[in-house]
């Protein structure tokens, strides 16, 4: 059986209200989710880019129609999918940057409520 989430403690002065540890695995997966898009896109690119010149400008009247609109928006889509693995390894590290910050702050209220005993 695993053990349960410790939170933070500091000696009952002041407590911090997240699980670190878990907190630090939860942004790292948001992280390494970057990584699965990027990889995913790199596969699907090329085959969407020879799918698109086999079938041109659509086979029926709702094809067409569909590739009427994607078209308009398909430089935003690739951009979108080209930046994921960035966009989403800065959510990771922004996380982590969070949860130190969190903690430091914690651990400077706990010394400051300490100061008043």
């Amino acid at each position: 059986m695993s053990e349960a989430p410790r939170p933070i403690s500091f000696g009952g002065a002041g407590d911090v209200d997240m699980y670190p540890a878990e907190t630090n695995a939860a942004v790292a997966g948001i992280a390494d989710a970057g990584k699965v898009i990027g990889a995913a896109w790199a596969a699907a690119a090329p085959a969407i880019a020879a799918d698109e010149a086999v079938v041109g400008t659509g086979l029926d009247e709702l094809s067409a129609g569909f590739r009427e609109r994607y078209n308009r928006i398909k430089p935003q889509l690739e951009k979108v999918a080209q930046e994921a693995e960035h966009n989403f390894q800065a959510m990771g590290a922004n996380g982590n940057k969070i949860v130190l910050l969190y903690m430091e702050l914690t651990r400077q209220q706990a010394d400051r409520l300490r100061r008043l005993e």
